[in-house]
């Protein structure tokens, strides 16, 4: 998919890199950027940390960026090399090239990348969408994976589509209207930020809503055997009144399977669940 299409215009393309550029110049200068090639095109990475500290692998979600998990690289950098890597065809700066749904497709993409960072035995994190590929890579390569920390992961529960168009229909109202979409897909009781990365990341998170076009295609559910396949060391979290996916039903579904691991639905949540808390957890 060329960037023409992936975005509303070229013009939209350069205000949304630009501005996400400048959220790394001015919040990750101890971050270290470069350019993966693999099979798919592309890969941008930001790494920090010592090279000899075991991996982490961080992906965030559909229409989020790499620089977005500034605050995790920064603190836990200190004792891991931490990767944060922009998933291909989305708002970042990774090739535009949308890869299939499909289990398998993704995980080979992001294994070409943990090969050529050394991280080929890593504890991996995803939110959303980049648990959906976090997932399909623990499944695919389960002896890379150290341990699997999922934040409101696709792919488990069903996905709820009405939010979807409610959100449609709120952005045409300008951007007051995106603002109110994008609190009404991440809430209820989002965790609040007051920063000044957080309202960086907050006008990029604008801007891409403004000129970005979401994926629309369908994520697969992923099968019984393929969640099998996930490491015993597995932590998910998910929100109980998610508004993009039923976070009671994903739940109960690892729980039927008696997966191993922290599985959490909390109450009052949505989309946007705290991370610091079990990330600290995971990794003390």
């Amino acid at each position: 998919m060329s960037q023409a299409t992936q975005f509303r215009s070229a013009a939209g393309a350069r205000e949304v890199h630009d501005s996400y550029r400048r959220l790394i110049k001015t919040h990750l200068p101890f971050a270290e950027s470069h350019i993966i090639s693999t099979s798919a095109g592309s890969t941008f990475v930001l790494s920090a940390g010592p090279v000899e500290g075991s991996p982490i692998i961080l992906l965030a979600g559909s229409g989020s960026v790499a620089a977005s998990w500034a605050p995790e690289m920064r603190e836990f950098s200190r004792s891991y090399r931490v990767h944060a890597v922009d998933l291909p065809g989305e708002s970042g700066l990774s090739t535009s090239e949308r890869l299939a749904l499909q289990p398998g497709t993704h995980a080979g993409w992001l294994h070409e990348v943990t090969s050529a960072l050394g991280a080929e035995r890593a504890v991996v994190v995803g939110v959303s969408l980049g648990a959906w590929v976090a997932m399909d890579y623990a499944s695919s390569f389960p002896v890379n994976v150290q341990e699997l920390a999922l934040f409101s992961p696709s792919g488990i529960g069903a996905r709820r589509v009405g939010p979807l168009l409610i959100a449609v229909l709120l952005s045409t109202l300008g951007d007051a209207g995106r603002r109110r979409a994008l609190a009404y897909l991440l809430g209820p009781n989002a965790p609040a930020w007051s920063s000044p990365f957080h309202e960086d990341l907050g006008a990029l998170a604008l801007a891409t809503f403004r000129h970005f076009k979401p994926r629309t295609d369908a994520i697969p559910t992923f099968s019984d055997e393929a969640l099998r396949r996930l490491p015993q060391a597995l932590t998910v979290v998910l929100g109980e009144r998610d508004r993009m996916l039923d976070g009671p039903g994903a739940a109960r579904r690892l729980q039927a399977l008696q997966q191993p691991g922290r599985i959490e639905c909390l109450a009052g949540r949505g989309h946007l669940v705290p991370q610091k808390p079990y990330l600290e957890h995971l990794l003390a």
